[in-house]
Parts: structure tokens; sequence; C-alpha cells
């Protein structure tokens, strides 16, 4: 059981730890590891807005530059930095859009009034809490709360998985991920409604036995008492963390057509129903991963940024 939010992966915490100490080659490696598929997700989000996708990312990168300058010892601490710069990519997208009229076509940004958790259908929110250096401005107890619910949302998918109860996967990520209900979610996984209700219910509670040995949800933790505040927890943290996003080696071998079946059932599945965004951006960056205009992205993107490392570097 994980039971803090350590920044997964050694790679990505020796590159967070040696762009705190200015190291130009940990940012390279940086904008080499992430560029591309953030470029990506942003030029199919922001495709005939008049915004250009390069600038969006090279702002995304400023944003990371700029929270390592007010306290980037606290980036160690984050679960994903591949969330995290989604994150960040996502706001810097909506404030953009908010800023020139033309691109009020970004698809995704909620234009139509919210429901309680923030969504709006057919729309996908940005992050919840605004910029990422909010975060610090979250009560310590929501904040806690985020971070278990995290570790054993996590926990659970993760089980999934490597059980390969794809089914049950599926129904979970059309619950929280999509504006689907009850029928169409039981028609799109092949399953009746009182299955999707059960799937559910069964999900929760092996949240809440999870939360119970979870160092820091022991006799503090406890989701909320209402389906739609427990919904719309759920469904914020998961998109915020990408819980349920595929390795990048499983998209690959998807691409190539060298997975086993029920793999490759779901992988299409969560690109073409759930229409995951961020590993649509991941597939198509694989595709174009080593070409030319690639590496001229990346290049050009590094080379806009860089100049602000050194005020950001301690």
């Amino acid at each position: 059981m994980r039971d803090d939010a350590a920044l997964k992966g050694e790679g990505d915490r020796y590159l967070i730890e040696g762009i705190l100490g200015g190291d130009e080659g940990a940012f390279r490696q940086l904008v080499d590891r992430y560029g591309g598929r953030l470029t990506a997700y942003a030029a199919r989000r922001l495709s005939g807005t008049g915004v250009d996708a390069e600038d969006v990312v090279q702002e995304t990168f400023l944003g990371l530059l700029q929270s390592i300058q007010k306290g980037g010892e606290r980036l160690i601490q984050v679960r994903s930095l591949e969330a995290y710069l989604f994150q960040i990519l996502r706001n810097k997208a909506y404030d953009i859009a908010q800023k020139r009229p033309e691109a009020h076509g970004l698809r995704k940004v909620p234009l139509a009034a919210e429901d309680a958790d923030g969504s709006v259908d057919g729309y996908d929110p940005v992050a919840a809490g605004g910029t990422p250096s909010s975060h610090a401005r979250r009560g310590e107890e929501s904040q806690l709360r985020r971070r278990v619910l995290a570790d054993i949302l996590d926990e659970l998918i993760s089980g999934l998985k490597e059980e390969k109860t794809f089914r049950d996967l599926k129904v979970l990520e059309l619950l929280f991920l999509t504006t689907l209900k009850g029928r169409d979610i039981a028609r799109a996984a092949g399953t009746s409604e009182p299955t999707v209700t059960r799937i559910k219910q069964a999900a929760l509670e092996r949240l809440a036995r999870l939360a119970a040995r979870h160092r820091l949800g022991a006799g503090g933790f406890t989701l909320p008492e209402g389906e739609e505040d427990i919904s719309g927890l759920i469904r914020s943290v998961w998109r915020e963390n990408l819980l349920s996003c595929l390795k990048r080696s499983t998209l690959g071998a998807f691409a190539l057509g060298a997975i086993e079946k029920d793999w490759k059932d779901y992988v299409a599945f969560h690109l073409e129903v759930v229409r995951c965004e961020t590993c649509a951006a991941n597939l198509l960056d694989l595709k174009s991963e080593g070409t030319k205009e690639s590496i001229a992205a990346r290049e050009r993107v590094f080379q806009s940024s860089i100049g602000f490392l050194k005020r950001a570097g301690r």
C-alpha cells in the first residue's frame, strides 16, 4: 500500500531535483520526455481556435518553473509529474481561451452552466482548484482527503488491471469519466443496469477498506455522504491524477498490434468510448516520435523556456 503522494518514478524525481538545482540538462530531458505528448494534447484541444499549441506548451513549462521558484520541494510530493503538467496545460489553455474571443471554440472549455461537481455535459472541466499553485491554499482537511483518495483509487484501478477485470473498470470509467447515465453505461460496457449499480457499490466499499488501511486515512478519512458529492470528488481526483491512463509501453504495443486480445479491447475502449484525450495525445506522440518535426518542436519549446530556469533554480 502506498501511503503518501511521493512522486512516482525515480526518473521524474531525478529531473525535478536537477531542475531545483538549476541543471539545464535536466530541464532538457524534461522537455524531451513530455513536450511531445503535451503538444499533441494541446493541438487536439486547440484545433481551429487560432491559438498556437506550442505557445501553450511553452507556458506550461514556464508554469512548472514558476512553481519551482515559489516552493519546488513540494513538487517532489506530487503523485505524477505527467498529471501535474497536464493540469497546468489545461489551465493555461483555459486562460488563453478566456483572453482571446476567437479561442472560445476551444473544445471542452465549460461555457455552459456547471453542475455541482464543476462538470458540464459534453465538456471536460479545467482542473479543480484553478492554477496549480492554488493547491497550497486548499484546506488541510480537503487536501488530505484528496491525497488519500488518489492513493486508494490508484490501488483499486491498478488491481482491476492486474486482475484483468476490465468489465468493472470500464463501468467505473464510464461512471466517473463521462456524463453517461445508467442505461447507456450498461449498454457501452456490455452489461445490465443492476450490474452497473453493483459494481459501483462494490468499488465504494473497497475504497472504504483501503482507506482504513492507509496510514493517512486511518481513523480520519471518510467519503462525503451524498451520492453526488462522492461522485464529484472521485471524478475530480481521478481526472486530476490521470489514474486509469495507460502506460506508454501499453499504448506502443497497441499501436504495433503486439498486445493480447483482452488488453487490446480495453485500450480501444479507453480511447474510443471513454475518449481519453491524454492517452490519445500520448499515442499520437508515439507515432510521430523521432520525426524531424517533433524534434524541432521540442527544441523550440526548450529554447523559449530555458532562460527562466536560473530564476527557478536554487
